[in-house]
């Protein structure tokens, strides 16, 4: 198990709204599926966030049925009990956050990555409560998760709202997993330990696992507040519990082709858990 940090990125790389990236910085991310950048937002932008994301995580947001949740139990879990708790669409929910920093910074590096044919295809924030050992997300690719579309990619930003390090369960990858040929089988999670077969239903819980294979390499990912991840759409990852006195936040943000979104509304598909869809018609 290694741990990574991109020390040749930093807030230097800013002007104004956009954050340059370099060619090795791009090539690494196609190669092995990942990047971390230092000092994304500043400070004072960062402060512009936090009030919303403690709205939506302590559950002041009304009506969102199972878009808030706990992502580590089953739907109709009582928030005393939420070990990891999930807000999904939080723009959708209050426009104050449309077009907000981090998607207008994001956004210049989406194009970069993409030459500008990136949208933003959905964003959630993500929080895992102090002391929480299986506030974890299992091993997992995000394409194992939403329907056929023609085009795949996905650039999905992770925007550390507070520090993220091993204690508090940072991202971990498998670097190059997003070279596999195939997606690997995912299974919704049984909430009794064990892994429920491959006819169950996704109504119960969102959640899905892959097995893990002796050849996976273990990469961590640690992030001070301010800097992102970003990881693509077949890469395999997933992070542990929180072990540490303090909350973990992430405010996560994924961008895809316009042509592929398009095609996922075309199937009700909009990332929302209150989505009404047919998964044997629509999954990988």
């Amino acid at each position: 198990m290694k741990r990574i940090t991109n020390k040749d990125s930093g807030p230097d790389r800013r002007d104004f709204e956009s954050y340059r990236i370099t060619a090795d910085e791009i090539r690494h991310y196609r190669e092995q599926g990942y990047l971390t950048l230092d000092g994304f937002l500043t400070e004072t932008e960062m402060e512009t966030l936090d009030p919303w994301f403690d709205h939506f995580i302590q559950g002041k947001q009304p009506d969102m049925g199972k878009d808030f949740c706990d992502m580590s139990q089953p739907y109709g879990t009582p928030y005393e009990e939420f070990r990891l708790v999930n807000a999904m669409l939080p723009s959708h929910y209050r426009n104050e956050l449309k077009h907000n920093i981090f998607f207008r910074v994001a956004q210049s590096v989406a194009d970069q990555l993409y030459e500008n044919s990136a949208v933003m295809d959905y964003e959630q924030f993500l929080a895992k409560r102090p002391e929480k050992t299986a506030a974890e997300f299992a091993m997992h690719q995000d394409l194992g998760y939403w329907p056929k579309t023609k085009n795949t990619w996905t650039a999905t930003f992770s925007l550390a709202l507070s520090d993220s390090d091993l204690e508090n369960g940072c991202l971990q990858v498998c670097p190059g997993t997003n070279k596999e040929k195939e997606l690997r089988k995912h299974v919704p999670k049984d909430f009794h330990g064990q892994q429920e077969d491959g006819d169950s239903s996704r109504e119960d819980s969102h959640t899905l696992v892959i097995e893990m294979l002796p050849s996976d390499e273990l990469v961590y990912l640690p992030v001070k507040r301010g800097s992102i991840t970003i990881h693509d759409e077949r890469i395999v990852h997933g992070s542990g519990g929180n072990t540490s006195s303090d909350w973990r936040k992430t405010y996560v943000m994924a961008f895809r082709d316009s042509e592929t979104v398009r095609e996922e509304r075309a199937m009700g598909f909009t990332h929302s858990h209150n989505d009404e869809v047919n998964w044997d018609e629509i999954i990988h």
